[in-house]
């Protein structure tokens, strides 16, 4: 969730080793199956490019009320438009679903005369479309635009809160319909948490019938009018679990089999992310867990060997292969500030999140090599073209992922990890990637045993699909040589045959 404006006012050593079949963790068969019944299974295949709007592409003029793009905290003209005109540029990009910030009518005035909602958080009428991005109709054409492109579309929405000075939370027919136990003083007091506003954004009463019914109405409504194919859900922590369990149910319930329900739980531990993909009945979460394990280990520089015990936690989940990681998000520092603008670091995270388990995210921007440390300044207008060496990088690993099916669906298997570097198999069934990345700031090199479960026999010859070259497999190993700050994505190229197994 995008924390109030005013909050923003006021407020190679090391030993390296190989990994014995059987040390990943376990994802079951009933837990993989949950998916597959819903009619999820194909969410496996996508790559998310998370939008906001606002700050994407101003394709209409007519609708640019308040903007003011030099002051970081006005309108900049983004609109729906915009996402139209450029979907060409998303999908020739490798990705296949767009997330898009919340699209309902938004505080029409700014907050303490500074702070505009062009973020679309703090809604004032949850029936109604934002001014600023267009009509209902507009909205409907640019679904329509992805759909015909075979991309999906995913809507952000808020059950939480609305925003600062909404009619409904001052008058008396809905006085029941919100908390009124003023700010949240102690983020550690799950019931403060659950239970009072986010610096004064008045807080919806889930627990009440009555703004059950009606939330589930109206977002069904949306789904049924607009066609959208998942909702990305706002500040799930602040809700209380129960009212999650029953309301992803119930619009499962009133929506596409297909249809994906992600939630935002921001919290670093697997253990408490976990009941939300069980009793909370989410698809899918952000996998904020390992986002801080990615800042740590590749804008940070700390141990590959992070990489490693942040997934050995992947049991917590229902099925950790529908989370869905990501570098960085407009609530967070951008990666790139983090890293020291040091794009090499970039890179090099970026391989790991298209090459790993999940459903990658990826920020507008970050595919220019975007910084941002803080509210406003990490949701800085859209400059495409910027870096076109890393976009055509970016690209290059999105096509890879859509050409090798064991980038999005084979189990992830551990093969190696000391300090620098880190390795792993996707295998799915007879095919096979491997993947080794090295975050040091020298060349390695590393002779890594294949996985016991690997079906590539001596002499099968894999080629670097992101960079060029080949090894050779020998003795059921590979030998790698892996350039400073380096990722290499092996894989059997297309026509070229896998040495024959040997016959005892």
């Amino acid at each position: 969730m995008i924390q109030a404006a005013i909050t923003v006012a006021l407020a190679l050593t090391g030993c390296g080793h190989p990994v014995a079949a059987g040390t990943e963790a376990p994802i079951g068969a009933v837990e993989a199956a949950k998916a597959t019944a819903r009619g999820l299974d194909g969410w496996r295949d996508e790559i998310i490019y998370f939008i906001l709007t606002d700050r994407f592409s101003n394709g209409d003029r007519a609708n640019d009320f308040n903007v003011n793009t030099k002051d970081p905290n006005a309108y900049h003209g983004g609109d729906f438009q915009g996402i139209i005109n450029k979907l060409p540029y998303i999908k020739g990009l490798g990705a296949t679903t767009i997330w898009i910030t919340p699209i309902n009518d938004n505080k029409d005035d700014a907050l303490i005369g500074k702070y505009w909602g062009y973020h679309g958080y703090w809604t004032k009428n949850w029936e109604g479309v934002d001014e600023h991005l267009g009509s209902e109709a507009k909205f409907k054409e640019l679904v329509t635009a992805a759909h015909a492109l075979g991309m999906k579309v995913m809507l952000d929405m808020v059950v939480n809160h609305m925003g600062y000075d909404a009619a409904w939370a001052k008058d008396d027919a809905h006085k029941d319909w919100f908390h009124r136990n003023g700010d949240v003083k102690n983020w550690d007091d799950m019931w403060q948490v659950q239970n009072c506003d986010i610096s004064g954004l008045p807080d919806m009463n889930t627990e009440s019938p009555e703004v059950i019914k009606y939330m589930e109405d109206m977002w069904a409504g949306w789904i049924n009018r607009t066609h959208v194919d998942a909702f990305r859900m706002d500040t799930v922590k602040h809700v209380p679990i129960k009212f999650w369990s029953q309301f992803n149910r119930n619009i499962h319930g009133r929506a596409p089999k297909d249809f994906l329900m992600l939630g935002e739980m921001l919290h670093g531990d697997p253990g408490a992310l976990g009941p939300y993909t069980k009793e909370g009945d989410f698809d899918s979460l952000f996998d904020f867990p390992m986002y801080f394990t990615i800042n740590d280990v590749f804008a940070r520089g700390q141990s590959m060997r992070k990489l490693g015990d942040r997934l050995q936690q992947d049991g917590a989940y229902q099925d950790a292969t529908m989370l869905s990681p990501f570098l960085d998000n407009h609530d967070m520092p951008r990666f790139m500030s983090v890293a020291n603008k040091d794009e090499r670091r970039l890179r090099l995270a970026l391989a790991f999140l298209m090459s790993m388990r999940g459903i990658p995210t990826m920020y507008q921007g970050t595919e220019i090599g975007q910084d941002g440390q803080s509210e406003a300044d990490n949701r800085r207008d859209m400059a495409f073209g910027a870096n076109p060496a890393l976009t055509t990088y970016v690209s290059k690993l999105m096509h890879l992922r859509q050409d090798l099916a064991p980038l999005r669906r084979g189990k992830q298997l551990e093969m190696w990890q000391d300090d620098q570097v880190y390795g792993y198999s996707r295998l799915d069934g007879s095919n096979e990637a491997i993947v080794l990345l090295n975050n040091d700031d020298q060349a390695q090199t590393r002779d890594v045993p294949l996985r016991a479960e690997s079906k590539l026999p001596d002499g099968t010859v894999l080629t670097d699909m992101l960079n060029g070259g080949t090894v050779t497999v020998a003795n059921h190993h590979v030998r790698v040589a892996l350039g400073a700050k380096q990722a290499r994505i092996f894989a059997v190229q297309a026509g070229r045959k896998q040495a024959p197994k040997k016959r005892d």
